[in-house]
């Protein structure tokens, strides 16, 4: 059997399969938490493919039932009830609302022609609405990412703002982004947790499962990976991961940990593999023609990170790397591969 084959199936029985039953989950709670993602490469120094991005968020409070939220928004987290599969015994409950921007450039900003070779300008401005359950064990999600891309997702104006105030290179190819288009992706996750270990020190690793799929005229993908953590005083639950837009879904799913008084600091690791359908930043406009590039269907994905979290306040620092994305042999001046850091701020009033 074809080995993207397997891997395909196994996603979908990880997504589709219910886990077996767990004991019911331990009372914790939590406020509604607040974090600032900024996407940036200057780590890579490059400007190419994603160069950069912001995506704001609020997770709601920690709730035993989706009726139990309150609140001007209680109506959005009630609507999870309403949403299959993602109910069960035990589990606790969240929403989370996010709006976020992602920018896109090919290498040589200094063309003001169309640089064919390479990828599109794209921008995008996108709000997205995502709800989960989960508990030390299991997490089942899922978040609908509506917003628009081409010039009036106001990127052009952000990264010549930016790159003004930081003296960078001027991106001078903007007239050629893609055009005005709405979007809507649907995307739907299941998480698994295979092992869990601890010491009497205060030192704890886990190892979970990941999967998650992404329909729309954003992305059309199916996921599926492991994600590791490794440190001291680690939260329960599941590492979070800062994808863009529409690829994958905003979540807080952690857990007390077990020193609740103590600072937690680890460390954490995801590995992918992507069956690609479309990706719009690479494969133009839906409706309209437009500049493209040949997209690999077959991408793998690694994000490293390093973990702060004390009390009412969270750190984060995740970099970002793929294997090649687009075929440089009829797009030379493309960079394959796309590279960027990720910077997270969170924050609890």
């Amino acid at each position: 059997m074809d080995r993207h084959l397997r891997m395909g199936i196994a996603v979908a029985w990880l997504l589709l399969v219910p886990g077996a039953p767990v004991a019911a989950a331990p009372e914790d709670t939590e406020d509604a938490t607040y974090s600032l993602d900024l996407f940036d490469d200057f780590v890579f120094d490059k400007d190419n493919q994603i160069t950069g991005g912001w995506t704001l968020s609020r997770h709601s409070e920690m709730a035993g039932d989706w009726s139990h939220f309150t609140g001007w928004l209680a109506p959005l987290g009630r609507m999870g009830r309403h949403i299959p599969t993602l109910s069960a015994p035990g589990l606790h409950y969240r929403y989370t609302l996010s709006l976020g921007q992602v920018i896109q450039t090919p290498n040589d900003l200094s063309r003001t022609d169309l640089v064919e070779d390479d990828v599109p300008y794209v921008g995008l401005l996108a709000l997205q609405a995502a709800w989960y359950g989960y508990d030390d064990t299991r997490f089942r999600g899922f978040a609908v990412t509506a917003g628009v891309v081409g010039p009036a997702s106001l990127a052009e104006q952000v990264q010549r703002s930016v790159h003004d105030i930081t003296g960078d290179e001027e991106p001078k190819g903007w007239d050629h982004q893609l055009s005005n288009e709405p979007i809507i992706n649907l995307t739907y996750q299941r998480k698994r947790k295979l092992w869990a270990g601890r010491t009497e020190g205060g030192w704890g690793a886990d190892l979970a499962l990941d999967g998650h799929g992404a329909l729309g005229n954003l992305f059309i993908a199916l996921v599926g990976g492991v994600e590791m953590r490794l440190g001291y005083n680690l939260p329960g639950g599941f590492v979070p991961v800062a994808d863009p837009l529409g690829y994958s879904m905003y979540y807080r799913a952690l857990l007390r940990p077990p020193r609740p008084h103590r600072p937690s600091i680890y460390l954490s690791a995801v590995l992918r593999g992507n069956v690609v359908g479309r990706n719009l930043f690479l494969d133009g406009n839906t409706f309209t023609d437009s500049h493209r590039v040949d997209k690999e269907p077959f991408v793998g994905q690694l994000i490293v990170g390093a973990h702060f979290e004390y009390r009412s306040l969270a750190v984060r620092l995740q970099a970002f790397l793929t294997t090649d994305q687009v075929d440089t042999e009829r797009f030379p001046a493309a960079a394959s591969r796309d590279r960027y850091g990720i910077a997270t701020l969170e924050w609890r009033f």
